[in-house]
């Protein structure tokens, strides 16, 4: 596998986590079926982690950074990014109020989830850093 393919396979995710996105992955979609809401990136390596960091800063294209952060939740199974899709043309809806008003209407926090309010299509289980901190006895390996 490259650094630049995406893994997308829920059963990378840690279980807990999993079933709260698919959980919430469902009320949206029955809130908002205009849209295909679906899972982009679940898992990282370090390797593509430190690939997507490279992004914008010292590969091309320069200027966009991509993530900001070289240990991120995706590593541990905490965390996915979502796609909007429209599905009556097929294209990706990336304005944030389109994200605003499907977080408004499915609350992520009532799914035991969290969003960064800088990083829409990102979802993680709420207190990933606390889970983060409690890995060993948790069972998550960082990947």
């Amino acid at each position: 596998m490259k650094v630049t393919d995406r893994q997308s396979d829920l059963d990378l995710l840690w279980p807990q986590f999993r079933a709260n996105l698919e959980r919430w992955l469902a009320q949206a979609a029955a809130t908002f079926p205009q849209f295909d809401i679906r899972v982009t990136e679940t898992r990282r390596t370090q390797a593509r982690q430190k690939y997507l960091y490279s992004l914008g800063r010292t590969r091309q294209p320069y200027g966009k950074v991509v993530t900001y952060s070289l240990d991120s939740n995706h590593q541990y199974g905490l965390a996915a990014d979502i796609a909007i899709i429209r599905k009556r043309t097929g294209k990706a809806e990336w304005g944030w109020n389109t994200w605003k008003t499907i977080y408004a209407k499915v609350a992520p926090e009532s799914y035991g989830l969290e969003r960064l309010e800088w990083e829409m299509p990102h979802l993680q289980i709420a207190g990933a850093d606390g889970y983060r901190l409690k890995h060993r006895e948790l069972g998550l390996i960082k990947t």
